[in-house]
């Protein structure tokens, strides 16, 4: 569940970054890099850190990794 580190919308966890708006402010290759390998590129506040968020890449099977994608695009 995104929203135990993530907040949007200001419900969730402050443990990563907000994703309000990520569609706006990443491309989304950068959003799917994020998933899948999200120690690649740390969000700016929260670096010197080693994120501990799984790699979803592994976690999810390829639908459940494009449902998430495809909501992620609709946050704008």
């Amino acid at each position: 569940n995104c929203a135990r580190c993530h907040a949007v919308n200001g419900e969730g966890g402050p443990i990563g970054p907000a994703l309000d708006a990520i569609a706006t402010r990443k491309q989304e290759d950068y959003i799917l890099e994020s998933l899948i390998d999200p120690g690649a590129a740390i969000a700016e506040g929260f670096q010197g850190q080693i994120s501990p968020m799984p790699p979803m890449g592994v976690l999810l099977t390829k639908q459940e990794l494009a449902d998430v994608m495809a909501y992620l695009m609709t946050l704008k």
